[in-house]
């Protein structure tokens, strides 16, 4: 049986392999690279150029190369800056004779790969059955160290049947292109001494990246080459009939961009002395503590589990740990999609994993928006708005960088979700004074933004926001959407509240307090359905079920957008996602309606919208709607066949998926919500036992909700009040509060 910390491919499949290169991403928060085989596949070019305005083409890699260092980008000549696919260093091919091993020509048996997400390291067996006659079983291993980020570290394992000879190839090959363009201005290889090979390139932005890469092999005869784009070196070995020979290689990649330069050569250096199994056993160790901050337990289901660890492993994983210049882009730095730019996403659903788990890590994801407060200015002076104005699509400087203008002009929300983020820091470490630090010119930056965006209409003296795009990504320049309007009338009372430390003066504070509660909240005439925006219910009605045939493709794909934004359907949670954050402002009857009337008109196109479902449905009671969103949200990546992997992990469904199993199913509620820790238990039918670490204001404590009994204890040093299931209990240092369910 596999364990619930692994995941496996028990086949090599053509068609599911870029999936696996997604899913079995590596990364060190400063360093990851995709999946790869390390001999890679004959007549899969990595280098293909497509020139702009060619429309006629259209290549579609069977396999990805893949890897990236956050705040590396270039610019690409259709989207503008985009993260760049840097050269590929897993590169090591063994060769038997003049056979090279390739998972589509040769003749390989007893597969398996398999990445262990408790040690963050990736494996590779099987058994080669050469033309030479030659059965060899062969071993890769690698992971890319948690304990000195810039590091990779791989060891191949031969063992032959009979004696037979063998080549091994490891090099940097920097023949790849990134969304089919190149993207670098210069490629310089060469070698370092005996079995090292370099590649340094430059991007067309500036940036330089060095690698150097050593491979070692006992007894081995090592020859280098280095021409055009790609360096490597080649040990020549004679396997004995059943002796394991073993070649490892390092590599070690550094930047122009690095906070505490050094160069690749380096840090080789300072691994020298230590073993592979050394090197593991401290990157291991890393990850142990990883796990021990953020581990969630579900017994008596192994699908569950295994899926959450899936999520929690790659949010973990592409945390740029201490550097606030830049934070988790929406592919998870697992792929080139979405340009490695940032969105909403990091607020508002992977945010509060972080701030939970690993409280210090949390810091540097709220401190990014705060440092790119300059570029979130220039974009508001170029709408010609007062302040500051947060891009949809933003990269390391803040810049604006969506293409689709019913995007990048409407979806403004994200400026509102910035100060929600700020705040919700603020709560859940217990630190109030980061809003009077440099946190406070954000929220009067931003608070200055919406007061000059706000519109008045004749014979009506409220403050209206207008033409805007709320969460729901298919009903386009409406009129006072609710979330947005909720989201800017706090981010408002916010900046009255603390903007004085940024030097407002009291009467604009005054002004933000006065403006806040007077933004609408649309509702219904009986006043008991909260109206997603002034014009939903008169768009045109749509039978989504007859329109979207083929539920193996999304709905946008098939319907027109012209259409779509003119009808009554919804590409996720809008009305439902602002109910999960003010949850005590809406009584039950209020959301159930609106649960009863969006659902319908809502095809979840997003990957955001499974988990925001699946809190409301538990919060509900209604306990087949919330499975049934639970195994659509917490499985998304696990569906190699359907390719949801191939080009990225679907980084905020990652953290929507916590928030699903803690919010949700654990009933957690969160600082912005409770000033005490407070939670009401939801398991579903199948779970026996849920356990999960969660740090509450400082306080680390550790949560255990079995089917009759839940249970918090106290792991920190001072007193800590919690609210279980309605009662309010104080919990001292190392003691435990137990209430039957």
């Amino acid at each position: 049986m596999t364990s619930t910390w692994t995941i496996e491919e028990r086949s090599f499949r053509l068609k599911d392999a870029k999936s696996y290169e997604g899913l079995f991403t590596l990364g060190s928060g400063n360093l990851h690279v995709r999946g790869s085989l390390e001999e890679h596949l004959d007549g899969c070019p990595q280098d293909v150029i497509v020139p702009p305005g060619d429309t006629e083409r259209h290549v579609e890699h069977t396999v990805k190369w893949g890897a990236y260092v956050p705040g590396i980008y270039g610019r690409h000549p259709l989207l503008r800056r985009q993260i760049v696919n840097l050269p590929f260093f897993l590169d090591l091919a063994p060769h038997a004779g003049d056979e090279k091993l390739d998972m589509q020509s040769s003749t390989v048996k007893r597969y398996r790969r398999a990445l262990d997400m408790r040690t963050a390291t990736l494996t590779r067996s099987l058994e080669w059955r050469t033309k030479t006659g030659a059965v060899i079983a062969v071993r890769f291993e690698r992971f890319v160290s948690a304990a000195r980020p810039a590091l990779c570290v791989q060891r191949l394992t031969l063992t032959s049947d009979r004696a037979v000879d063998v080549r091994v190839l490891g090099g940097i090959d920097a023949r790849v292109t990134t969304l089919n363009a190149d993207l670098f201005s210069s490629v310089t290889p060469g070698r370092a001494g005996h079995g090292g090979v370099t590649c340094a390139v430059r991007t067309n932005l500036g940036d330089d990246v060095f690698m150097q890469t050593s491979l070692d092999a006992p007894g081995a005869a090592l020859k280098h080459t280095a021409a055009g784009r790609c360096a490597r070196a080649e040990a020549r070995l004679r396997l004995a009939p059943g002796v394991p020979a073993v070649v490892e290689k390092r590599t070690a990649v550094t930047t122009s961009r690095d906070q505490a330069p050094a160069s690749p050569a380096r840090v080789l250096a300072d691994a020298a002395e230590l073993s592979y199994d050394d090197l593991h056993a401290e990157h291991a160790a890393v990850w142990a503590g990883r796990w021990s901050d953020a581990d969630v337990v579900i017994e008596g289901d192994a699908w569950s589990q295994r899926s959450l660890r899936a999520s929690l492993y790659h949010l973990m994983r592409s945390l740029p740990r201490g550097d606030n210049r830049v934070a988790i882009c929406a592919k998870g730095y697992a792929g080139e999609l979405y340009q490695g730019l940032f969105f909403w996403d990091t607020e508002m659903f992977m945010l509060p994993f972080f701030l939970y788990t690993q409280p210090a890590a949390a810091r540097a994801l709220v401190d990014f928006r705060v440092q790119s407060l300059p570029g979130a200015q220039r974009t508001a002076a170029r709408y010609k708005y007062a302040g500051a104005r947060y891009a949809w699509t933003s990269d390391d400087k803040g810049d604006e960088c969506c293409g689709p203008w019913v995007f990048k002009d409407h979806q403004v929300h994200v400026t509102a979700d910035v100060a929600y983020a700020l705040a919700h820091y603020a709560r859940a470490t217990g630190d109030q004074r980061y809003l009077e630090g440099p946190a406070a010119r954000v929220l009067v930056e931003t608070a200055r933004y919406w007061m000059s965006r706000m519109d008045t209409r004749s014979g009506d003296k409220r403050p209206h926001l207008l033409g805007v795009m709320g969460p729901d990504e298919f009903t386009p320049m409406t009129s006072n959407n609710s979330y947005t309007n909720r989201l800017v009338r706090f981010a408002l009372e916010l900046a009255a509240r603390h903007g004085a430390a940024a030097g407002a003066a009291a009467a604009e504070r005054r002004a933000w307090a006065r403006t806040a509660p007077a933004l609408p909240i649309p509702r219904s005439a009986d006043g008991g359905l909260v109206l997603q925006c002034e014009e939903f219910d008169g768009m045109a009605e749509m039978d989504i079920n007859a329109e979207w045939k083929n539920r193996s493709i999304m709905f946008c794909w098939q319907v027109p957008q012209e259409r779509m934004f003119r009808s009554k359907c919804m590409k996720q949670a809008d009305v439902i996602m602002l109910m999960t954050l003010f949850p005590g402002e809406f009584t039950r009857a209020e959301k159930l309606r609106a649960w009863k009337h969006y659902l319908p008109y809502t095809t979840h196109d997003s990957s955001l919208s499974f988990g925001t479902h699946c809190i409301m449905a538990a919060h509900l009671g209604l306990e087949d709607e919330a499975w049934e969103f639970w195994r659509k949200a917490a499985g998304l990546d696990l569906e190699v066949k359907r390719r949801a992997p191939a080009e990225g992990i679907h980084i905020a469904a990652a953290g929507n998926a916590w928030q699903a199993a803690v919010l949700g199913f654990a009933g957690v509620a969160t600082a912005m919500q409770s000033d005490v820790l407070s939670l009401t238990p939801r398991l579903p039918a199948g779970w026996k036992r849920l356990a999960f670490p969660l740090v509450w204001k400082g306080t680390p404590v550790s949560i255990e909700i079995a089917r009759r009994r839940v249970s918090v204890t106290n792991r920190g040093r001072t007193s800590l009040k919690a609210r279980i299931c309605g009662r309010l209990r104080t919990i001292a240092p190392g003691a435990t509060a137990a209430q039957a369910l």
